[in-house]
């Protein structure tokens, strides 16, 4: 079995308007990063738009740097991605997309930045980057919103998870010796029985399958546990400045893109990668609160009661549905209906902008 470094949701056949709108919809997936998990929740995604809108929509995905075999020419099979690689590696693929779609169409696609758990981090890197392209007067394509998803933005290693996982790398060549140990309890299950044996743990057939492929690669956990190790040094502060975070765009400057009030943040209610302080402090800092979002607020117990705040800042939404970080394997379809929902707002305030 070998997992796809791919994937690409192109307008549906018949429903290609040329006097619409084109719009590409990236998605940056979190560690371990195989495009593969996502594959229920971005055809939902796709099939949802596609049905409630005239626009044409261009879905696309990538697997992180080295977790696809073959997909990183310039990556030996003994090389590992850090994190800075691996943003350096999602830009370049986010370029490509775009010119792949100007010149199916022939016209410049409206962009959409979509990133879960260590790939909102990533998102939110693409999108400083972005901005100082617009700044310097350089040409860059439009890039209209963002939409993250259980993110890990800051202060990963404070969470329950990152705790233990923060132990577990302190562990001299950890990543190493995690893989060779998996590997060998698993070298004698053939990848068939090892495919069954996760379907009997109730996952769905894309999860047993981009599963069974991990565990069978040469180096995948050790791929994983290097990436991890970058995510719990790295992330940490608040880095972002008011061009990624909104304010820039308060009075009206920074008019050649309306990304920074575009953002929506979906945090888990519970995620056990992201510590309930530290998520409630930053949106307090730096989320938008109004009147509707009342149950959302209620939510943050560690933080003083949140006025009305202002609408450019980012959307920051609390799960009331139980949904866990890692909701690609059983929970696509819930948050594809959610992300459906707030594309159209997206677009639709890029409208009215």
């Amino acid at each position: 079995m070998e997992t796809r470094k791919k994937l690409y949701f192109a307008p549906s056949a018949g429903r290609n308007n040329e006097k619409e709108q084109d719009y590409l919809i990236f998605h940056i997936p979190g560690n371990p990063g195989l495009i593969d998990y996502y594959y229920p929740f971005l055809s939902t995604l796709h099939t949802r738009l596609s049905s409630s809108s005239d626009a044409n929509f261009h879905i696309a995905g990538h697997s992180l740097a080295g977790f696809a075999k073959d997909e990183t020419p310039s990556l030996s099979s003994r090389e590992l991605a850090g994190l800075p690689r691996q943003i350096e590696y999602v830009d370049g693929l986010l370029y490509k997309q775009v010119d792949k779609v100007r010149r199916a169409t022939g016209k410049s696609p409206k962009v959409i930045l979509m990133g879960h758990s260590v790939g909102a981090y990533i998102l939110l890197e693409i999108i400083c980057r972005h901005r100082t392209q617009i700044e310097s007067g350089k040409q860059d394509f439009d890039l209209i919103g963002g939409i993250l998803l259980f993110p890990t933005i800051t202060h990963i290693a404070r969470s329950p998870s990152g705790i233990a996982a923060s132990a577990l790398l302190r562990i001299p060549h950890a990543p190493g010796i995690a893989n060779a140990v998996v590997k060998f309890f698993t070298y004698l299950i053939p990848p068939n029985v090892l495919y069954h044996l996760i379907r009997t743990l109730s996952f769905p057939e894309h999860v047993a399958r981009t599963t069974t492929a991990f565990i069978k690669s040469p180096s995948g956990l050790k791929r994983v546990l290097y990436l991890a190790k970058d995510e719990l040094d790295m992330i940490t502060d608040d880095k972002w400045g008011e061009e990624v975070w909104g304010a820039a765009t308060e009075a009206g400057t920074n008019s050649k893109d309306t990304i920074n009030s575009n953002l929506v943040f979906f945090w888990g209610q519970h995620d056990r990668w992201v510590a309930q302080k530290t998520r409630n402090e930053l949106i307090a800092a730096r989320g938008y609160v109004d009147a509707k979002a009342k149950s959302t607020c209620s939510l943050l117990s560690s933080t003083p009661s949140l006025a009305p705040s202002d609408p450019w800042k980012p959307n920051m939404v609390i799960d009331d549905q139980k949904i866990p970080h890692a909701f690609c394997l059983k929970h696509s379809e819930t948050v594809a209906e959610k992300v459906h929902l707030w594309v159209e707002d997206i677009i639709k305030k890029h409208h009215e902008r």
